[in-house]
């Protein structure tokens, strides 16, 4: 006789989208605020966070009548980038990465491959650390990028969907939004 074991942490791609359920008090549902301030603790630009929270909720919304998405209900359970072989101890340039993507998982693949090396990529050098893939292959790496974002080390430069005014930005989504971004006083331990 055998006995199935039957996982009860999160799938991966749900814990991806925890991340945005986590600002609201219904840990299992995620409303279009939700999604905004998330992608503005990211790192994005206004207008960035938004059109990619709309994307997300027009794209997986399942609560009628609303633009809420309900995480149990969604049926993906792993990430885009699932099953892409990567060296955890490798740092990538883009066009590697994208490369080793598209291999795997085509041209739809390295699109969502070329959105996690902007996200995540050094600002610096412009490499991807293969332990931060593996993270959005868990579903953890959005908590360490938000990290990455509070003060001003690592701020995303425009063209990766940053903002325009460093410090306006840092001051108007702490103001209306509560999100604490690209901040001087900000320090990491």
């Amino acid at each position: 006789m055998s006995t199935k074991q039957i996982s009860t942490s999160p799938a991966p791609f749900h814990r991806l989208l925890s991340y945005y359920s986590n600002l609201s008090a219904n840990p299992d549902t995620i409303h279009l605020t939700d999604s905004l301030r998330g992608n503005l603790a990211l790192g994005l630009d206004f207008p960035v966070a938004l059109a990619i929270a709309l994307g997300r909720h027009l794209f997986l919304r399942n609560v009628p009548w609303s633009l809420s998405i309900h995480i149990p209900s969604v049926s993906w359970k792993t990430t885009p980038l699932d099953g892409v072989p990567i060296d955890e101890k490798r740092l990538y340039t883009r066009s590697e990465f994208v490369t080793e993507v598209r291999k795997t998982k085509g041209l739809f693949g390295a699109l969502d491959g070329m959105g996690v090396w902007a996200l995540a990529a050094d600002v610096h050098t412009g490499k991807l650390k293969g332990e931060d893939v593996v993270g959005f292959q868990q579903g953890t790496l959005l908590e360490r990028i938000t990290e990455r974002r509070r003060d001003r080390d690592q701020v995303l430069p425009l063209w990766r969907g940053g903002p325009i005014s460093v410090a306006g930005h840092s001051w108007a989504v702490n103001y209306f939004f509560g999100v604490k971004v690209y901040r001087v006083d900000e320090k990491r331990d």
